[in-house]
């Protein structure tokens, strides 16, 4: 019995067909460039298959996305890590730049620090107080600089020009000293008042005003009151240095002598000084 072969290709098999020829030849005249004569035309098609592209890249653009996640995460991640180490780099030359700014000037300002008639030592302070009961510093200038144990050092002052009275020198080493910063307990200073009234200054300990004894309770002296150093003879300190800014002048009671208090004018925590190479007293 004989069978009627049926057609390989139906009339919807080839309606698709052409379609997606028709369809490939839309694409292709739209992305050839330089056909001028074909514009017209690629713009029409352009207009129809504007919504299919649209929805061809809303479907697949989270997959390219996905994609792209996938396999530049480790590129990603190298910058990522690139610019980190830029910022880090940023961040230390900022740091260093800032450090020399200060450093040029803490030296300009220990420049405008003199002593008439007196040599001095220009040195840098290498380390602070190692713990919160010292009351020293480490400079870099010892006995083949000329510095001896009992000498002054002076450096600027928190506020307003001129040397200030830092301390004296407590051990010397060849090429490094110890300095004893004039809060120190126990250290004590020559001083006057504007006026020439001779007193002592002595240290209290950290944070702590200086003490002043030997000015009498019927001498006028008020807070805000500067003292200098006395420059008696055999001190280590020339004259007419500040040492400090009276904070506080008590009131004598039932005989015992007013308490007056001087806060320290010079900045201790300076990082440079001048040792004033004067002999010592012996």
């Amino acid at each position: 019995m004989a069978y009627n072969r049926r057609p390989s290709r139906t009339p919807r098999s080839r309606f698709t067909l052409a379609l997606l020829l028709l369809t490939a030849v839309t694409l292709l005249v739209l992305d050839l460039p330089g056909t001028g004569p074909l514009d017209p035309v690629r713009n029409v098609f352009a207009s129809a298959f504007r919504p299919v592209r649209a929805a061809g890249n809303a479907v697949f653009e989270p997959f390219s996305n996905g994609w792209k996640g996938a396999f530049g995460y480790g590129d990603l991640k190298d910058e990522n890590e690139k610019l980190k180490s830029q910022l880090e780099d940023r961040k230390g030359q900022d740091a260093e730049i800032k450090r020399l700014t200060q450093d040029l000037a803490d030296q300009r300002r220990i420049n405008g620090v003199t002593v008439d008639q007196v040599r001095t030592k220009v040195a840098r302070v290498i380390s602070g107080p190692l713990n919160s009961f010292e009351q020293t510093v480490e400079i870099d200038a010892g006995s083949s600089d000329g510095v001896k144990k009992g000498m002054a050092v002076i450096t600027g002052r928190v506020s307003g020009s001129g040397g200030g009275v830092m301390g004296k020198i407590s051990d010397v080493r060849s090429n490094t000293a110890t300095v004893e910063l004039l809060t120190e307990s126990g250290v004590s200073i020559g001083v006057r008042t504007k006026d020439g009234d001779l007193a002592k200054a002595v240290g209290q300990g950290l944070n702590k005003a200086l003490n002043v004894e030997g000015i009498e309770d019927a001498t006028r002296i008020e807070v805000g009151d500067y003292l200098y150093t006395s420059g008696i003879d055999r001190s280590p300190f020339p004259p007419d240095l500040y040492v400090g800014k009276v904070s506080k002048v008590g009131k004598t009671v039932d005989g015992v002598p007013r308490t007056i208090e001087v806060e320290p004018s010079a900045d201790l925590t300076s990082r440079y000084v001048r040792v004033v190479l004067k002999d010592p007293p012996k």
